[in-house]
């Protein structure tokens, strides 16, 4: 439970969030620097590279022109046009006649031109004489005619005469089979299909062999073995020579594409059993094969790791200072929420009116700012509602005051109206019944509200106990329309203000007291009007008592009455419907109007 409450701290997963996030960088940083690193060691390869495979390529086009001049001295001696002439007519033994002329001067070519490693002639009809400087073909002219007259590069010669062909797939001991083991190796043979000048037949083929190690030397000379290797490969992907000797005659990792629009120059990335490898390619112009450096990409990718490592440590170290400082800030930033946490525990266990003494500086400071507010104003809102509850038990006991048990009551009217009967006192009589009459509704219904035209009923049975008591000096104007008299209204509303009226105009002696009772619906409003005809009220009087009333104070009488009766009414109205309605006083020539304003709704809404 303990490692629950843990994880679901804020702070706990701010610094969870803030390690994964940041992890997820680091991780998204090394890879793309080491993308980056080693796409830019694979582009530097590249340039490096270009530059130099158009030198070996150079070279290799040089040393085949040299050969294909070569070719051509050598078809232009003399003994040679002799043979060739009328080669297909020779007999086997004038063919052989001329062997001794051939060989020697094979020899005298190749102790001159080092580079070349054998020179053969072939004629269908009669074999092929040649050799090395220190051999001589060895195959019988039946042998040689299987294995050459039907080859490929034969076929190919007889082509494209005057042109050269150039072959890697020959070996030496293709033309001597008793060269095996180290004294065997791999030859590129440059073919052309010849003739002597005076004769229209192609009679012949002239082979110039070059050792492949010879080729091999112009690009594997300074090539270092941690640097890759390098082969090149023909037009069938076949190794023909390479740095390492042991992979002439295999296939190549790859082989760039072919066509017209193909580019002559590249790099390509492949995985070599468990090795990645760049092999970066040109092609050659004279062959139509590629020369090809492979390059063992783990070399620089542990370069590149150990820098990442290095990358690694930086970000780890500042990850580890990232986070301490981000531990103490978030510290600080959080420690306003456990204390606003705190406060509110406080609140919901009945601590009120708590607040922050200090107010930070910032968005958290705002958030405290409204918590002391709303804190002291949940309070404020206790007090007043307190002040309202005591405002309330204070009328119920007013009220309360007032209650006279109905039975003990009604008896003691009941035996006052006999006695009356008895002395005949007919006003007496009257004056009870009316009396009864008013106090019947507040025993027989507990509903506080009733119609306006029940109000002017009770008050009308009120009128006619005053005037028994005034002897009818008191003259009363109800002046309400029909549509009006069903609006509700609190029980016994009127009575208080029409006591107030009559109090005010008995002010003035000696005349008629005349009450003016008035009622209107205005924009949802019940406005009733009551008027006197008294001495009425000054101004300051008046806007103090509008005041008093307005603010739920308590009312000072002008005179004669105590002013209960208008505290009372005005208090029940502000209970009943709010602190927007109530009494107020207006302003009359003569006299004093009270007006009350509580909302219009119908009976039975």
């Amino acid at each position: 439970m303990k490692r629950l409450r843990w994880f679901q701290s804020l702070r706990t997963q701010l610094i969870l969030v803030f390690m994964v996030i940041s992890i997820a960088v680091l991780a998204g940083a090394s890879y793309s620097i080491y993308s980056f690193m080693l796409g830019m060691v694979k582009d530097q390869n590249e340039r490096l590279l270009f530059q130099q495979f158009q030198q070996l390529d150079h070279n290799i086009h040089n040393l085949i022109s040299e050969v294909d001049r070569l070719q051509k001295l050598f078809l232009q001696d003399d003994g040679m046009q002799e043979l060739l002439l009328n080669l297909t007519e020779k007999s086997e033994l004038e063919f052989l006649n001329y062997k001794n002329m051939l060989h020697a001067r094979i020899t005298r070519f190749i102790g001159n031109y080092s580079y070349v490693h054998s020179i053969y002639v072939t004629a269908e009809n009669q074999g092929a004489v040649g050799g090395s400087g220190d051999t001589t073909l060895v195959h019988p002219v039946e042998e040689w005619s299987k294995s050459f007259f039907q080859s490929e590069p034969f076929r190919r010669s007889k082509e494209q005469y005057p042109g050269i062909v150039i072959e890697g797939s020959l070996t030496k001991s293709f033309f001597n089979p008793y060269m095996t083991e180290d004294n065997d190796g791999a030859l590129v043979s440059i073919l052309r299909g010849t003739r002597a000048i005076f004769d229209p037949r192609i009679s012949a083929t002239l082979i110039f062999n070059i050792d492949e190690r010879y080729l091999a030397s112009i690009y594997s000379a300074s090539l270092d073995a941690d640097d890759g290797e390098m082969f090149i490969a023909d037009a069938a992907g076949r190794i023909v020579s390479a740095s390492r000797q042991d992979r002439i005659g295999s296939m190549s990792p790859y082989m760039p594409p072919d066509g017209a629009d193909a580019p002559a120059y590249g790099s390509h990335e492949l995985v070599d059993g468990s090795e990645r490898v760049q092999i970066v390619y040109r092609k050659l112009q004279d062959t139509g094969w590629y020369l090809m450096k492979e390059i063992p990409l783990n070399v620089y990718s542990s370069q590149i790791y150990t820098v990442q490592r290095m990358i690694f440590l930086v970000f780890l170290l500042s990850l580890i200072v990232i986070l301490i400082v981000s531990y103490f800030w978030l510290n600080k930033m959080i420690r306003p929420l456990h204390l606003l946490s705190g406060k509110m525990k406080d609140m919901s266990r009945g601590e009120l009116g708590v607040t922050f003494d200090e107010v930070p500086n910032n968005e958290f400071g705002t958030v405290i700012r409204r918590f002391n507010e709303m804190s002291l104003s949940i309070v404020d809102l206790i007090k007043k509602n307190n002040a309202m509850q005591e405002q309330k038990r204070e009328l119920e006991i007013e009220a309360l005051q007032y209650q006279i048990n109905p039975h003990f009551l009604y008896n003691t009217l009941n035996s006052i109206r006999w006695m009356a009967s008895i002395i005949k006192a007919d006003n007496i009589v009257s004056t009870i019944v009316a009396l009864g009459n008013i106090l019947r509704p507040v025993f027989s219904s507990k509903d506080p509200m009733c119609s306006l035209r029940d109000e002017i009923n009770y008050l009308q049975h009120y009128i006619k106990i005053i005037n028994t008591r005034f002897d009818n000096n008191v003259v009363f104007d109800i002046d309400i329309d029909e549509s009006d008299l069903a609006c509700r209204v609190p029980r016994f509303i009127l009575q208080p203000l029409v006591e107030n009226s009559i109090a005010s105009g008995r002010q003035d002696e000696g005349h008629v007291i005349h009450i003016a009772i008035r009622a209107e619906v205005a924009d949802g409003v019940l406005v009733i009007r009551v008027a006197d005809s008294g001495i009425g009220l000054e101004p300051e009087r008046m806007e103090a008592l509008n005041r008093r009333l307005a603010a739920g104070e308590g009312y000072e009488s002008s005179g004669a009455g105590s002013g209960i009766g208008l505290n009372n009414v005005n208090k029940r109205i502000r209970l009943y419907f709010g602190p927007q309605y109530g009494l107020h006083f207006e302003a009359r020539e003569k006299g004093a109007e009270v007006v009350m304003r509580i909302p219009a709704s119908q009976v039975g809404e």
